[in-house]
């Protein structure tokens, strides 16, 4: 066997462990999974995982350096590209987050269910992931504070307590969806969600749409 073919056989090798790894983490939780778990998902020898890791600690440690890159980077990046305006990033956090979740559901169940179950104080590894998370919450707070200076939202509510209803939100409609994707359209759930967190729902509410200067009240028209 060739140098690459070997080299490629090996990356596959542990990317196979690494999915693994991310479903059984967000499904059965990390304390729970064991190491035979993981090989057997992967459909490899547990020699083989240890050529790659020392041990679960380490696996998850790559589980979490793939969180950053494939959720967290990919969602700072594309929402500051939605535009200038704070509203305009506000919406798109909405966006990603639910087009996140139907593409890539292991990873969000992974990021959930290591949130409830970890603790900072348990090792390096598991401090990374809260710092995950902790980026990803300073993110939405500065837009929210953006918005909140710009006028575009309201200001009598603390920008911290705004941005726990979001997260929490996100991960309520995950469940919702999940548990009942045959009663709910994934599509119109998430539409609800966006109108409901930017424009309420009081029966004079209008409909919120993204857009140039997003907050501004032309902006802002009823179907």
């Amino acid at each position: 066997m060739s140098k690459r073919k070997a080299d490629s056989k090996r990356e596959n090798s542990r990317d196979k462990i690494l999915e693994a790894a991310t479903h059984l983490f967000g499904r059965r939780g990390y304390h729970a999974t064991t190491i035979d778990d993981i090989t057997q998902a992967a459909g490899i020898t547990r020699g083989a995982l240890y050529w790659h890791f020392s041990g679960k600690s380490d696996l998850l440690g790559a589980v979490v350096k793939r969180l950053k890159k494939d959720f967290l980077d990919r969602f700072i990046k594309e929402t500051m590209a939605a535009g200038s305006h704070p509203m305009d990033r506000l919406w798109w956090t909405f966006k990603f987050n639910a087009r996140f979740a139907v593409e890539h559901t292991d990873i969000v169940h992974c990021l959930r269910n290591l949130s409830l179950e970890l603790s900072p104080a348990e090792d390096e590894n598991v401090r990374a992931f809260f710092a995950i998370l902790s980026k990803q919450r300073d993110f939405i707070l500065r837009i929210i504070r953006g918005a909140q200076a710009a006028g575009d939202i309201r200001s009598d509510l603390k920008a911290e307590m705004l941005a726990a209803l979001i997260l929490a939100s996100h991960d309520g409609i995950l469940l919702q969806w999940t548990a009942f994707k045959q009663m709910l359209d994934g599509q119109e759930l998430v539409w609800a969600f966006r109108q409901v967190m930017l424009a309420g729902m009081a029966a004079d509410a209008k409909i919120f749409r993204p857009g140039k200067n997003l907050g501004s009240p032309k902006h802002r028209k009823a179907n």
